[in-house]
């Protein structure tokens, strides 16, 4: 039987006091990432790393679809799937300036 099996990668030190001090970690396969800076700044490191994922998925994602289809599929099918990813990742871009607009004008 297969199954995933997560690697121990161990647990992340948690903050001893509440400051001003944010922790992002995010783990993949056999690697992690564990990112500490000024909570004040979270959002922007938050919001730069979902652009920097879309911009990758803008041009690996319409690739790795048409790369996905038969040969022989017809041409309008091959333009709706590449129209499909590009206008998923408008979408995506889309919401995350527009969370930030909200965030800025918030504070």
């Amino acid at each position: 039987m297969t199954g995933v099996t997560t690697p121990d990668l161990g647990e992340p030190e948690p903050n001893e006091e509440p400051g001003d001090t944010a922790q992002l970690r995010i783990e993949f396969d056999d690697k992690a990432v564990d990112v500490r800076g000024p909570s004040s700044r979270l959002h922007e490191l938050t919001d730069s790393m979902s652009l920097t994922v879309a911009t990758v998925g803008g041009a690996a994602g319409p690739t790795l679809a048409l790369g996905a289809l038969p040969e022989g599929t017809p041409a309008w099918v091959t333009g709706a799937v590449a129209d499909a990813q590009l206008v998923f990742l408008a979408y995506v871009v889309t919401t995350i300036f527009v969370r930030r607009s909200r965030r800025t004008r918030s504070a």
